[in-house]
């Protein structure tokens, strides 16, 4: 396997620094995930669904250029050698499988692309391909930019290739079902990207909160049904601690719930809200839920709550809240799997993992998003043989799904970090309720709007939420129906 790094990357290898967000979702590197894990634990199952792709299929040593995001997400695509670390050596096997079946190898070339960096690197692409470079046989962004590609035109329909099996267990259906538009498909993701693992959502717990103050186990809730945004609101109320006796509520203290704003956004997915509904003939529409009576309850809901004393809304630094969990003072925290992970995974702390509250018990299933850091990828319209970046693709995330997933989750999210056998359920059940929402997917090409009209007026404490959309229903139609004749055409 060849690679191309930037040199900003290996700047940030040198360092050891995590990858900042800048003004939207928390991007942290894993790349010190499972260090203590031996090589002994690496032992997969074999009886995983096997991919469609013909026996003997070979390319007789093409190399398949990807073009990739030097971001957190790094790792997800090459590691240099076997080092004895689960994940790490699950993809150096995973990539080495895929050379020797396709008789291919794997060069990946890499540019800062989280979201500071998010234009250039979809830029980069969208030159290329002007150009008529042939450069790129694989595009893999960050999930704003691989959208984006999408929405410039720069991508082929994936559903015009061979040997991509969108049935198979390793492309989640909910994900295609949302991203199609009018029958065509831009892009893809799942197995193949650990990050569609890291940044799911859940709702941490603190167990000894939950002992001190007597108050019902949510995993038995969350069993009953019974886990709702009203339940989890009740059990925050009386957490309240002034810490450093200034008489002010701050990030010294102690609360019921603390999260950052940006994770106020799986909450608005959680209770069953949508930004897109899927029309006739498989156009996205806006959703009258996004700018119904539903969503407009539960900006007045959370904007009370964050007003009181008994919880803290953090929109500036993600280590102020992060740290109030981790230190034991917060009784529930959202945040990405990612944080049990590297973040907790040392701490002196005994904590609980579900997921996001549902709306009321009536609401069936509970529902989740993920952060914006993972992968999309897609095929650049000018890509030497499609079908070849098609077969590489499938071959990368059928063997993802028996190698990479079974070392990330079932060993790494489930059994270590996993503190009883519960939260390994839990992590489980979180993970077969993400949902995807067109609108949030194609943000990007929305101006952000899906996703910043909300939250904005959570973290500033704006209630008026259907004098919030009604001002802003218009552009958004506009933008959306921008987005549908660009995936589709007049």
């Amino acid at each position: 396997m060849k690679r191309t790094i930037s040199l900003a990357l290996v700047l940030m290898l040198l360092l050891g620094a995590f990858a900042g967000c800048g003004s939207d979702p928390a991007e942290t590197t894993a790349s010190a995930e499972v260090t203590d894990t031996t090589a002994a634990e690496t032992e997969t199952e074999t009886l995983y669904e096997p991919d469609d792709l013909p026996a003997d299929l070979r390319y007789d040593g093409e190399t398949i250029n990807t073009f990739g995001w030097s971001g957190p997400a790094a790792i997800e695509f090459y590691t240099e050698e076997m080092n004895g670390e689960l994940v790490n050596d699950a993809i150096y096997q995973r990539n080495l499988t895929v050379e020797e079946r396709l008789d291919v190898q794997l060069e990946y070339v890499l540019q800062p692309g989280a979201y500071n960096d998010r234009n250039t690197w979809a830029n980069t692409v969208v030159n290329s391909v002007q150009a008529g470079d042939g450069a790129y046989d694989i595009a893999s962004g960050y999930s704003m930019s691989g959208a984006t590609l999408a929405f410039k035109g720069v991508s082929i329909n994936l559903n015009d290739l061979q040997y991509l099996n969108f049935d198979k267990p390793w492309w989640p259906a909910s994900l295609q079902e949302e991203a199609t538009c009018g029958g065509k498909l831009y892009f893809c993701s799942g197995d193949i990207s650990t990050y569609m693992i890291y940044y799911l959502y859940g709702t941490y717990f603190n167990k000894q909160l939950i002992i001190d103050h007597d108050l019902e186990n949510p995993y038995d809730l969350v069993r009953e049904g019974t886990w709702t945004l009203d339940k989890m609101m009740e059990m925050s109320s009386g957490i309240y601690q002034d810490l450093n006796g200034d008489g002010t509520k701050d990030v010294s203290d102690t609360y019921g719930f603390a999260t950052h704003s940006t994770y106020t956004d799986p909450i608005y997915f959680g209770v069953g809200l949508r930004t897109t509904e899927k029309g006739e003939d498989d156009i996205p529409v806006l959703s009258p839920s996004f700018g119904g009576e539903k969503a407009h309850w539960l900006l007045e809901t959370l904007v009370g709550f964050f007003a009181t004393n008994d919880a803290w809304l953090e929109t500036k630094d993600y280590a102020n809240t992060d740290n109030m969990f981790k230190e034991g003072r917060a009784l529930f925290s959202n945040n990405e799997f990612l944080y049990a992970a590297v973040k907790i995974r040392d701490a002196d702390l005994e904590y609980g993992i579900v997921p996001l509250p549902k709306y009321d018990e009536a609401q069936k299933e509970y529902h989740t998003v993920m952060s914006f850091p993972y992968s999309l990828y897609s095929v650049p319209i000018d890509a030497r043989d499609p079908d070849m970046s098609a077969a590489v693709l499938e071959c990368l995330a059928s063997e993802s799904h028996r190698t990479v997933v079974p070392a990330l989750f079932e060993t790494g999210m489930k059994v270590k970090y996993a503190q009883d056998d519960e939260a390994a359920q839990m992590f489980d059940l979180i993970r077969s309720s993400a949902v995807f929402d067109f609108g949030r997917v194609f943000n990007e090409s929305m101006n952000g709007m899906t996703y910043s009209l909300f939250r904005s007026a959570v973290s500033g404490a704006k209630d008026n939420w259907m004098s919030i959309y009604a001002s802003n229903e218009k552009a958004l139609t506009a933008a959306l129906e921008k987005v549908v004749t660009a995936l589709v055409g007049e």
